[in-house]
């Protein structure tokens, strides 16, 4: 005996589900692929930071978010972090790494302008550094703090002190404090903020220098975030196209 099975759908019921699909579920598939990539294109420039900075910190790891698409915006953004409300926000340091060359000055380097001389720091061969290879904010804060203090140039220090500064090519320039600016002999040239760490002791805190530091570009940030969303853009899309349909019991 034969035996035939009719297949068929209900064609209204059918069109109506397309129809609801197209108008709210569609666009929501899409506003939450879009999620997923973004996300997914920051988290690799984390991944990329990590690979080429020396223990990165939170706030740099942190200095790119994602900026949510939505059902009625279709865009979304991996964008970076452009206030930073105590400090400099990262892509003021990050510019460097992503394009190459000169950082601007930071707003620690700033505040030492009229001890410096406008020059750049970078951290001495004495300075205590935090676990992430940088000169702490309390440190900073309290050398800021010491320097404003100036008073008589070597009231701290004893002429013995000073004397062995000056032998080494330094002329002592500092305040009532264990602080003092360290200067090259003849020209005056500020190089450096010195610290009194024992009788007779002196450390190099900071070192000045008078061109900006040159960075190559090592976080190539719009190749990254390309590159992810070429490798992941079919397959999520697709995920989320079928997350739509299930949710309106369609296979």
């Amino acid at each position: 005996m034969a035996l035939d099975m009719k297949i068929g759908l209900d064609a209204k019921k059918l069109m109506r589900d397309l129809s609801a699909l197209s108008e709210k579920e569609i666009p929501k598939a899409a506003a939450n692929a879009l999620n997923r990539l973004a996300t997914g294109a920051r988290l690799q420039i984390q991944d990329r930071m990590r690979e080429v900075f020396d223990n990165p910190t939170p706030f740099t790891l942190n200095g790119f978010f994602t900026r949510p698409a939505r059902s009625n915006n279709l865009e979304a953004w991996v964008a970076t972090r452009d206030y930073a409300p105590k400090g400099t926000p990262a892509i003021r340091y990050l510019g460097p790494e992503i394009r190459g060359g000169q950082r601007d000055m930071k707003k620690f380097e700033k505040a030492l302008r009229a001890v410096s001389g406008g020059q750049y720091i970078v951290p001495g061969k004495d300075a205590p550094l935090d676990q992430y290879g940088n000169l702490s904010r309390g440190l900073m804060t309290q050398i800021l703090s010491r320097l404003n203090l100036m008073a008589d140039p070597t009231s701290n220090m004893s002429a013995a002190v000073v004397g062995r500064l000056a032998k080494r090519g330094r002329n002592a320039r500092g305040q009532r404090s264990e602080y003092f600016i360290a200067r090259e002999r003849g020209n005056g040239r500020p190089i450096g903020i010195y610290k009194l760490l024992a009788p007779g002791k002196v450390g190099e805190i900071i070192r000045f220098v008078p061109r900006p530091p040159t960075y190559k570009a090592v976080l190539p940030v719009e190749d990254i975030v390309n590159q992810t969303i070429a490798r992941r853009q079919d397959r999520i899309v697709q995920e989320e196209i079928i997350k739509a349909f299930r949710r309106r019991g369609l296979q």
